[in-house]
């Protein structure tokens, strides 16, 4: 469990993670359990970010199992390109995930490279 003072700080960087990348549109950082630590989108309420943060660390988790059993190394992120939009998930640290999304079908580029930034950043802010 992650103390107040570490989840008001990763608050703040998604926050600066959406003003820094006009394309993202939500973002939220999630345990590997399935446990959202925070949170921050566009429009209030737009998506149910919760349910998203479930999915997204299952997700992580699939990830981690396929490139172990194919002996490919770590899951650095997996990305979901989709008709509306795009999601990229990536890890944080060995308990923390990053998913970030975008409307922007044509938004690749700086969605990974914004949330890349931002999750690195969030992993020295949790490592202290």
């Amino acid at each position: 469990m992650l103390s107040e003072t570490a989840t008001e700080q990763l608050k703040q960087q998604l926050e600066s993670l959406l003003d820094r990348c006009q394309p993202i549109c939500a973002a939220v950082v999630v345990t590997v359990d399935g446990y959202t630590c925070a949170m921050k989108q566009r429009t209030t309420d737009q998506y149910s970010l919760e349910r998203v943060a479930t999915m997204g660390s299952t997700l992580m988790s699939l990830g981690d199992t396929m490139t172990a059993e194919l002996k490919m190394g770590s899951c650095e992120n997996i990305i979901s390109e989709n008709q509306h939009g795009i999601i990229a998930f990536m890890h944080i640290n060995h308990n923390l995930v990053l998913v970030s999304l975008t409307t922007e079908t044509n938004s690749l580029g700086m969605l990974l490279s914004h949330s890349r930034k931002c999750a690195e950043n969030m992993a020295k802010t949790v490592a202290v």
